[in-house]
């Protein structure tokens, strides 16, 4: 998979913007602002058709009008692809359109079309913050891999609105009672699928993270275990109701999972140092690049955001050896300093100041 066009007009601090990066290590140097994350991010989008991290979308249109657009030119295998994604704002509402190739997509078609494996310094949360950081993780993994699993997340969230809104309604006295075990089943079905997936990709996730994370910090263990709902999840819905009634909400399904972290058998949580939090991520995003590999024959373009930070010299190097070893990498930092002159001289240098890039060299 790779990354061979990227334009930009009016997204975040990029007014406009026409790269065209390497086929392997592409370094982007600036000082903090300049828009090095805004880079990724609009990347990231290519293969997840919105922002990870935008809580909301007219955050991304810049200050020139009210809109904004991503085009991309992808390469798969034999096959070229042009990746457009248009944000229009009009008034308190953004209006997103998808195109692959001219022909418009729904949001849920375009991960597959373009892949790739994000870290940024956010992705810290997967440690130490709740579980809705590591659901994310996994759910922006098996969308690009998964068939139908984008699908059926949004199938989750049309069960859990119904169902919620129905259960205030009963809670109230308002009646309903026949509809909910049309919702009960439902939410087995679509919960069963999205469980199902998730066990399979953490089952594969696990060694290979532990072989990423013992080879970065010098042998340190870690391991992730999905904890998943009871086996019997149709008997687990039905005993819930009273307190689901008390509470109007649903308290049983993939969107209450989480994902357990350990390092050397302790949880990450309140064991884990900055320095081994930043590693276990990143492992676990070498990880998630390995398994895409795996399941579609192609490496996956790999975006590290300010990821040699807090990482001593050793980690550092052992890092970058793994990240380098093949594939194509966007990686941006505040210097070039901790790169190895070799590494460097191998890559594609680019230095990155208020929303413009120029290439080093």
């Amino acid at each position: 998979m790779r990354l061979r066009r990227l334009q930009l007009r009016n997204h975040r601090n990029y007014s406009q913007l026409d790269l065209t990066p390497g086929p392997s290590l592409n370094v982007f140097i600036g000082a903090n602002g300049q828009g090095k994350t805004n880079l990724l991010e609009a990347v990231s989008m290519l293969a997840l058709s919105s922002s990870p991290r935008a809580r909301r979308e007219s955050e991304l249109v810049g200050p020139a009008g009210p809109g904004s657009r991503i085009e991309a030119e992808v390469e798969s295998g034999v096959t070229t692809r042009e990746i457009a994604i248009t944000l229009a704002v009009e008034g308190e509402r953004t209006h997103r359109t998808i195109e692959v190739d001219g022909v418009r997509r729904r949001a849920f078609d375009l991960p597959g079309n373009f892949r790739a494996a994000l870290f940024w310094p956010d992705d810290l949360g997967l440690v130490k913050a709740g579980p809705e950081l590591r659901r994310r993780f996994l759910n922006q993994m098996l969308v690009q891999v998964e068939p139908g699993y984008a699908r059926a997340l949004a199938n989750l969230r049309r069960v859990l609105e119904q169902r919620n809104s129905l259960l205030k309604r009963i809670a109230a006295g308002e009646g309903g009672e026949d509809m909910l075990e049309a919702w009960n089943h439902e939410l087995v079905q679509v919960s069963g699928e999205i469980v199902a997936a998730r066990t399979r990709a953490v089952a594969e996730l696990d060694p290979e993270a532990a072989r990423c994370h013992a080879e970065i910090a010098s042998g340190e263990r870690l391991e992730i275990q999905y904890l998943a709902p009871p086996q019997n999840y149709a008997e687990a819905v039905h005993n819930s109701l009273a307190e689901d009634l008390r509470r109007g909400t649903t308290s049983l399904g993939p969107h209450r999972d989480d994902l357990l972290v350990l390092l050397d058998g302790h949880d990450a949580r309140s064991y884990a140092s900055q320095g081994q939090q930043r590693t276990a991520v990143v492992s676990l995003k070498l990880a998630e690049a390995g398994l895409i590999e795996r399941r579609t024959g192609e490496r996956p373009v790999l975006l590290l955001d300010d990821v040699l930070s807090e990482l001593d010299g050793e980690r550092r190097g052992a890092l970058l050896a793994e990240v380098a070893a093949g594939g194509q990498v966007v990686i941006t930092s505040v210097e070039v300093g901790p790169f190895p002159r070799d590494l460097i001289a191998k890559a594609m240098v680019w230095m990155v100041s208020e929303g413009r890039i120029t290439p080093c060299g």
